[in-house]
């Protein structure tokens, strides 16, 4: 059987990836700028958890790292 190639990627991953990463990180840093009362902060951990997120799925092997 032959793997199916799916066009449809942002940086590499699959599209469906690529959204809940981005959805995750949206969502942890507007939780903790709010629960911290500042934007800065928020910004500093959405930065923190695209890297995290980046780093990890580079790391993942297979498929999904490509």
């Amino acid at each position: 059987m032959t793997a199916i190639r799916n066009p449809t990627r942002i940086l590499g991953l699959e599209s469906g990836t690529a959204v809940l990463a981005f959805v995750t990180c949206s969502t942890f840093a507007c939780g903790t700028a709010a629960l911290t009362q500042s934007v800065l902060t928020g910004l500093i951990a959405a930065s923190g958890l695209l890297a995290a997120l980046v780093l990890t799925l580079g790391a993942l092997p297979g498929e999904i790292s490509r």
